[in-house]
């Protein structure tokens, strides 16, 4: 095929069922989506139409494109879908490559983003620019310059004044990575979320800052290290360790004189201000 003639599908609110040669038997390469069979078409439609790049093995789509395959499916403006051949008479597509408004969809889990890369093989989703977000259910995961999600280690990786927010307690970082496990349903729940660099929690009660912190969402433990300040309303404590228990409120700090260090574990108490007589 010329290149002149890469435009071989066009066509406005075009959809394209990937069933028959030469576009048939294109499945998804190790696709380990929700309720998702690698067997299943894949349908691709767009407003503005789809070329088939042949010589490059892309399929391109335009103007609010959707990829589609069970319960999993891929929206944005462009998707690319790149597909290799195989031994056997079906083809597969192993990468998808959105742009603008892209929208990641299936029963686990949402995920929003500007740019998009969906790399099959590596069961990796990864997502850059703008309004990034990750949306359980039941945690929402945002980052600034970038944000991942492996699908088969269930894990996110949030970069850049990242935060996770689970009902009112929020935890912020320059780096939060957020170990899931999913239940019987299929349904994803943070079980750990380490966080590195400017570790900010936030509760109704307390605020919580250090340099690196371990959150045990299941036991609702918090430990941090580095320049840890606990406040609440106007009293504050400081040190260097901390064990938080954010069910029960009880902090525990601790000086850096086990582990050599010379400062002191020191708190600031305002009492009550009782009105006058």
């Amino acid at each position: 095929m010329k290149r002149n003639e890469k435009n071989l599908l066009l066509a406005t609110s075009f959809a394209l069922l990937i069933l028959g040669n030469p576009l048939s038997g294109i499945v998804l390469a190790n696709s380990k989506t929700s309720n998702s069979n690698p067997s299943q078409p894949i349908e691709i439609d767009a407003d503005q139409g789809i070329e088939w790049l042949a010589e490059d093995k892309v399929y391109l789509a335009r103007g609010n494109a959707n990829a589609k395959q069970g319960d999993f499916s891929m929206r944005a403006d462009i998707l690319k879908a790149f597909y290799r051949n195989t031994k056997s008479k079906k083809d597969e597509i192993y990468r998808i490559e959105a742009n603008g408004q892209v929208v990641i969809r299936n029963l686990v889990q949402n995920v929003f983003g500007e740019h998009g890369i969906y790399d099959l093989d590596r069961s990796l989703i990864v997502v850059s620019g703008k309004n990034l977000r990750l949306d359980t259910g039941k945690e929402i995961v945002r980052a600034e310059e970038g944000l991942e999600f492996w699908q088969k280690s269930k894990l996110a990786v949030a970069r850049g004044n990242a935060s996770a927010t689970r009902k009112d307690r929020t935890i912020r970082a320059n780096l939060l990575t957020v170990q899931f496990i999913e239940d019987i349903n299929g349904n994803l729940t943070a079980k750990q979320i380490d966080a590195q660099g400017g570790v900010l929690i936030t509760t109704p009660s307390e605020v919580i800052v250090g340099n690196e912190g371990v959150y045990n969402v299941i036991e609702e433990l918090v430990t941090l290290s580095g320049n840890v300040k606990i406040t609440r309303g106007e009293n504050q404590l400081n040190g260097s360790l901390a064990e938080v228990n954010l069910q029960s409120g009880v902090s525990r700090l601790i000086s850096d004189r086990s582990l050599g260090g010379t400062k002191k574990v020191r708190g600031l108490f305002i009492p009550e201000k009782k009105p006058a007589q």
